[in-house]
């Protein structure tokens, strides 16, 4: 009988690959506990997520916050106010010039004068006037001519011919008798009354103009100044 004939070695071939399997599991099974077994491959990172265009470099920017729009509102008004004061000044300067002048400069009356033809050597009079506590009188002036007064305080009377005067000052009191063709006034708290007269320009602060007969043209450029007839 061959031995592949024989059952029993039959057997035993089939049943050797078993215990094969089974001494390799045992003495796996022995090996010590401390030992470590070799790593494996490292594990490659996670792919990154695909973008378009430039690489995603974090969160959007924030908008900005709403105190600079408050600056700018805030630096806007302070200019506004500024050249609000600025206006304000250049009118009241503009105002008070006339007066701050007249405050600097004596009191003069200017009268035009001609000296007598058969007294070639005697002096001309004097044109200065000094304050005084009542009215004084002007020499009359010839027809035509200017007549400037002006000061702080003074009380005069003129007589007017035709002429054209200009009154200036601080609390002055003026009367012209006659005919005037113009009065102009300006400065503060001046009275000045007149006869008659063509035409009246008052500028200033607080001036009365009061004129007695005809109907001169008036032109009153300050708020608070009076021209009427009485």
């Amino acid at each position: 009988m061959t031995p592949h004939e024989d059952p029993e070695e039959r057997i035993r071939e089939l049943e050797r690959p078993l215990a094969d399997a089974a001494r390799t599991s045992e003495v796996g099974s022995l090996q010590p506990s401390g030992q470590a077994y070799a790593p494996g491959p490292p594990v490659p990172p996670p792919p990154s997520p695909w973008t378009y265009g430039a690489p995603f470099s974090g969160p959007p920017p924030k908008p900005p916050s709403g105190n600079r729009m408050w600056w700018i509102m805030g630096t806007v008004i302070v200019i506004g106010v500024i050249a609000l004061a600025g206006g304000i000044a250049a009118f009241a300067a503009h105002q008070l010039s006339g007066v701050r002048s007249i405050i600097t400069s004596p009191p003069t009356v200017s009268v035009p004068f001609t000296p007598p033809a058969n007294s070639p050597s005697s002096p001309a009079p004097s044109t200065s006037r000094t304050r005084t506590s009542g009215p004084s009188t002007s020499p009359t002036p010839p027809p035509g001519g200017q007549l400037d007064i002006s000061g702080i305080g003074e009380n005069r009377t003129i007589a007017c011919n035709y002429n054209t005067v200009t009154v200036g000052g601080i609390s002055n009191t003026v009367v012209i008798t006659g005919h005037c063709t113009s009065l102009t006034v300006s400065g503060m708290q001046n009275t000045i009354t007149v006869d008659a007269v063509d035409s009246i320009d008052a500028s200033g602060f607080n001036n009365k103009v009061t004129y007695h007969s005809g109907t001169p043209k008036v032109s009153n450029f300050g708020g608070s100044n009076a021209v009427q007839r009485g």
